[in-house]
């Protein structure tokens, strides 16, 4: 989609550039007050272009930093980035991650396999929230959190726009 906006917006850069030319070529008292009427139309198509430009692309992504290295957490964290998109609609960005992981290291006491079998109980309980599980929840031994208990919210806050 990106290509495709960059196009549009540089036409229409192209295209206000034509009209400024015209509108100082205008001497007429009658053409001036219709080019008035589309001059001012043409500043809300501006404005409204500028306010779409930051949703394509609203601020560049930063590195995640992943708390363990090798491939297992790698694909685990993916495949619980997948679980949020495909159930919940939740697409996390990449500062959010970078804190999450943080988090998740903590909670899992910096062990590799805890914070997988964590991400492993989260999808398997459909959970979209993260929070600290005790070791009988891990091995399933005693019923986990429910979700308005958890102690770290992922999903976006309702007054985002």
């Amino acid at each position: 989609m990106r290509p495709q906006w960059i196009l549009l917006s540089n036409s229409l850069t192209s295209f206000n550039k034509m009209v400024e030319e015209f509108a100082e070529g205008v001497s007429d008292v009658r053409t001036k007050k219709a080019l008035k009427k589309l001059c001012e139309q043409w500043v809300k198509i501006i404005n409204q272009q500028n306010e779409f430009d930051k949703l394509v692309e609203p601020i560049a992504a930063i590195d995640i930093k992943l708390p363990f290295e090798g491939n297992d957490f790698a694909e685990m964290w993916k495949t619980y980035k997948e679980y949020l998109l495909e159930d919940y609609n939740i697409q996390i960005g990449s500062r959010r991650q970078n804190i999450i992981l943080s988090r998740l290291r903590k909670y899992s006491g910096n062990n590799q396999q805890r914070a997988i079998e964590m991400l492993e109980l989260f999808i398997a309980n459909g959970y979209k929230s993260m929070f600290k599980p005790t070791d009988k929840q891990l091995t399933g031994e005693e019923p986990s959190k429910t979700e308005e208990h958890s102690d770290f919210n992922i999903t976006k806050p309702t007054n985002q726009v």
